[in-house]
């Protein structure tokens, strides 16, 4: 089915912006908010909370140390980026233990126990709970920057 669109008007200015949309290059639009959108989330980790500005609890290591959680190593903060995709952009990480850190995750051994090493100490449990610790999300602030990066695109 094809569809058009016809619009007519006295006014230039009405013309000159539809004529911006057209002509918009959307992966630079893409590829900014992307960048905005890594830059946020690492925001998260360096500020300890999540989209909504919820703290994250604090993991045993991080109290151990007097470190940050999640920020150990900051494997998992480093690692996040963005695709510019044909109609949009994703953020986000390929770090295989990303979503039990976002989610939170419970393991219980099959048989015996289980066996880690945290700050040098070896523990020795039947099973480990960790609490989710969200830090992917678009907040209030993130969409008005969003819709920001959108206007100037569409602006020049």
């Amino acid at each position: 089915m094809a569809v058009a669109i016809k619009v007519t008007s006295e006014e230039s200015s009405v013309i000159e912006a539809l004529q911006q949309i057209i002509n918009l290059d959307t992966s630079k639009m893409y590829d900014e908010i992307g960048a905005y959108g890594v830059s946020s989330t690492q925001m998260r980790f360096v500020d300890q909370h999540d989209s909504d500005g919820n703290p994250w609890k604090q993991s045993w290591r991080a109290k151990e140390q007097n470190g940050q959680t999640l920020r150990d190593t900051n494997r998992l903060m480093n690692s996040l980026t963005h695709n510019v995709l044909p109609n949009g952009v994703e953020w986000g990480t390929n770090v295989e233990y990303a979503p039990s850190m976002h989610f939170g995750f419970k393991a219980t051994a099959r048989s015996g126990y289980l066996l880690f090493n945290v700050v040098g100490q070896w523990r020795k449990v039947k099973s480990v709970e960790s609490e989710p610790r969200p830090y992917l999300g678009i907040n209030s602030d993130d969409e008005k920057e969003i819709l920001d990066i959108i206007g100037n695109h569409i602006h020049g």
